[in-house]
């Protein structure tokens, strides 16, 4: 009993730890063979498979919308058509005239007809004619009230000169184009459906400009119509996600519906629909008007990049007029682009013109 004691039993405990020690190494070290190349990184545990789509047939509506806000016209300037001194004011400020009614009367002197006479000698001379006062009408440029006037009875004007104003009562709803909206506007549209927020129920909105002289100020912009400044951005409108200038888009509100100044507004542009046509996710598609590319998988199992001609887009769906054929199948989303609905927006491909 005194030998177990004293070599038997302590040379198995040192056994035991030995193996425990052993064990140890190993799985902090890698273990053995056959899991170390379980668990190496060159070698792949899971296929990573890219999802595919088909081109399908379905129906797409490019349909924008805009933040806006809605602003009365600037009265309407009357300028004098005629020089000469103001004699006679023919409507009073605040009355309601038509366009064409005479406002204001102005006189001024022109050469008469020269005659000819005979001289003392003989001779024929030429002498002038006696001047001749003249009477014209200034008129009402447009519909409206009648404003202060510029200038007083006996005062003289020059032809151009702003004598009055004229208050139409119009308003305007006007927001800011980004550049991809812009893109997606390119055919043109004349109107919009506008939701004044607390207001009445949705209404058409005629006269649709675009441009950086949208608002209508009477200086004859460049886009024809009233013309005018950038419209006034609302300063609870998020910023413009575009990266540059923004381009004003503006309507005129139809005198039968009852708006305020400064109401916010959202307008609802529809420029364009395309029925029964080829379509694919705006995910699958690098590119952003007129022309873009799809992948398909190629037979190695690797995706082929495929030229298309984009048209009409909803956001979700793009039109695809060349390049593809109903059924083929492309990646769901572009390689090395992340599927982010942020990155894929109803914004992101225009509408071919």
């Amino acid at each position: 009993m005194g030998v177990t004691r004293r070599i038997v039993l302590p040379t198995i405990k040192i056994l035991l730890l030995a193996v425990i020690a052993v064990a140890a190494v190993r799985l902090a070290f890698g273990g053995d063979d056959e899991s170390t190349a379980d668990d190496d990184p060159a070698v792949p545990s899971v296929d990573i498979v890219q999802p595919e789509v088909p081109a399908s047939i379905g129906t797409v509506v490019n349909t924008v919308e805009v933040d806006a806000v809605i602003t009365a016209d600037a009265p309407t300037p009357v300028r004098a058509t005629d020089g000469g001194e103001v004699t006679v004011f023919l409507a009073d400020p605040g009355d309601i005239v038509e366009e064409g009614d005479p406002l204001l009367e102005v006189v001024f002197e022109e050469e008469g007809e020269p005659t000819t006479e005979t001289d003392d000698e003989g001779n024929e001379v030429e002498v002038p004619g006696e001047p001749v006062r003249r009477f014209r009408t200034i008129e009402a440029p447009a519909a409206g009230t009648v404003g202060e006037y510029d200038v007083l009875v006996g005062e003289t004007v020059a032809v151009g000169d702003t004598v009055g104003s004229i208050a139409t009562g119009g308003f305007t709803v006007s927001g800011a184009l980004s550049a991809e909206q812009q893109y997606r506007l390119v055919s043109g549209p004349t109107s919009a459906e506008v939701q004044a927020r607390g207001g009445p129920a949705p209404f058409a909105c005629t006269e649709l400009r675009t441009g950086r002289s949208a608002s209508g100020d009477g200086g004859g912009g460049e886009n024809g119509g009233d013309g005018g400044a950038v419209p006034p951005q609302d300063p609870m409108a998020p910023p413009d996600q575009g990266g540059g200038s923004s381009t004003a888009v503006s309507c005129t509100v139809p005198p039968d519906v009852t708006v305020f100044d400064g109401l916010a507004a959202t307008m609802v542009i529809e420029a364009g629909r395309a029925e029964n046509v080829l379509v694919v996710p705006v995910t699958a598609v690098e590119g952003a008007f007129e022309s873009g590319n799809v992948w398909k998988v190629g037979p190695d199992g690797e995706p082929v990049e495929t030229p298309v001609t984009l048209g009409l887009t909803d956001g979700e769906l793009v039109e695809i007029r060349e390049g593809l054929a109903e059924g083929d199948a492309v990646l769901e989303f572009v390689p090395g682009g992340a599927p982010d609905e942020e990155m894929v927006g109803p914004e992101m491909v225009g509408e071919a013109g």
